[in-house]
């Protein structure tokens, strides 16, 4: 993690964030695994389905907001405990669940819980990263999510031998690493940027040097000098035209995103087998594997190249790649032919790990204030997660009644979507502080002679 923290508790708080991000990509990766098991045992209907993978996305919706506005209102320490203890919570009641409405509690309960955390974690990662290291901070985040989908996608092929409850035992499994993360949140200082621009001038020097131990006095009176200390209300952001373009860059990519790669992550498994091309569940899940592995692959090669690429070419080139692949793939099972789907599905895997994967999720929180950067996260992760649950919900219905070449490629034309809203709002963030990423909105809005 050298790439990413600097020392003392700051260390421990980018590894707060990032194990928070492999949390939410266990979460939803096993439940596509358990959906397996889960079919098999009770035969939910298409809308049956739908609603089970909705119901955690609905809770990201809700917290995803909730959650912004706590971290911006009260500070960032205020959630760090109690989102996990929910996710706990609803974990518990998930794998325990004598039903589906008692099933679909649990998937919202714990939804809920990843959603008030999405805001938290990215503005941690903006707010606690030095200005040339912040891009390999986020590259590190969501290599997390993948790795938690990896993680959680082998747990599953080792847990569906054990029988129809297999997949009880892989929605509990997500208890583990809540608990671990639970210990590494404790004691993590507040934000210093967060606390200056609430007058708590001396606080934020406290939480200043215990994040970041080596600093002098006088190397701390520079920093918070930096970081400035203008309060701003929110109505600018809907006011103002420099701060609404900066909104649609940081909401409405995310959205596309999220329609495209919850949709796939969700039903590639069983996507492969009512397609033939996996044989057995078993077949299914290893080759979702493949595709997780190829994905955190290209997060690993761009992670030290992020910063000097920048933001907006990297989602360009992800977006594009990715329609391109789900394009072919749609090509494959139509024809069908085995060899151009997996050509068209590698592809999109790459194309996701190159981009967006990485740089929507910078891109919500580094273009806005320290007043609004957690709000702006929170707001983008809720519709992001509306444009999942129209995923969900419809994507089995749609498989019987289009098709899957006809839904795929559907979905591909969702993904350039995002690559034209990109090009059209670019707002580059590399390299860049966030002060000055933050003076130069305020200079666009400022009204002409």
């Amino acid at each position: 993690m050298r790439a990413v923290a600097a020392s003392g508790k700051n260390t421990r708080a980018l590894w707060a964030a990032t194990l928070g991000m492999f949390l939410d990509g266990f979460d939803l990766s096993i439940l596509a695994i358990a959906l397996l098991p889960l079919k098999s045992q009770w035969q939910p209907s298409a809308a049956d389905v739908g609603t089970l993978m909705a119901m955690a996305l609905l809770g990201s919706l809700v917290g995803g907001v909730l959650g912004g506005w706590v971290t911006d209102r009260f500070g960032r320490q205020r959630l760090l405990l109690p989102n996990v203890m929910l996710y706990v919570l609803g974990a518990v009641i998930s794998a325990l669940s004598p039903d589906l409405g008692i099933l679909f509690l649990g998937r919202f309960v714990t939804g809920l819980a990843i959603g008030l955390d999405y805001p938290l974690v990215a503005t941690i990662v903006a707010e606690y990263s030095a200005t040339v290291r912040r891009g390999r901070g986020f590259a590190w985040v969501n290599l997390a999510w993948f790795g938690g989908a990896v993680f959680s996608t082998v747990l599953g092929l080792i847990l569906l031998p054990v029988g129809p409850d297999s997949w009880r035992w892989m929605l509990a499994s997500a208890v583990i690493p809540a608990v671990g993360l639970l210990w590494l949140r404790r004691r993590l200082p507040e934000s210093p940027r967060w606390l200056l621009r609430q007058g708590r001038s001396k606080a934020a020097a406290a939480a200043l040097r215990a994040l970041e131990p080596g600093l002098d006095e006088d190397a701390v009176r520079v920093r918070l000098d930096g970081f400035g200390a203008q309060r701003m209300s929110l109505a600018p952001l809907w006011q103002k035209r420099a701060w609404r373009r900066r909104l649609v860059l940081g909401v409405l990519p995310w959205f596309c995103l999220d329609v495209v790669s919850l949709g796939i992550a969700l039903y590639l498994p069983s996507v492969l087998r009512s397609t033939q091309v996996a044989s057995s569940d078993m077949a299914a899940a290893g080759i979702n594997l493949i595709f997780e592995i190829v994905t955190a692959s290209a997060i690993v090669y761009i992670l030290p190249r992020i910063d000097r690429v920048g933001r907006i070419p990297l989602q360009k080139g992800g977006f594009a790649l990715m329609a391109v692949g789900l394009a072919i793939f749609a090509l494959g099972v139509a024809m069908p032919s085995v060899v151009v789907l997996f050509f068209g599905s590698t592809l999109y895997a790459l194309g996701l790990g190159l981009g967006p994967a990485v740089t929507i999720f910078a891109l919500a929180v580094e273009i806005f204030p320290t007043e609004w950067r957690a709000s702006v996260a929170g707001l983008a992760t809720s519709v992001s997660r509306l444009g999942a649950v129209f995923s969900a919900v419809l994507f089995p219905i749609l498989e019987q009644r289009v098709g899957v070449a006809a839904l795929l490629m559907a979905v591909a034309a969702v993904a350039w979507l995002g690559r034209a809203i990109t090009a059209r709002f670019a707002v580059e963030s590399s390299a860049r502080s966030l002060e000055a990423l933050e003076r130069e909105a305020l200079e666009a809005a400022k009204p002409g002679p």
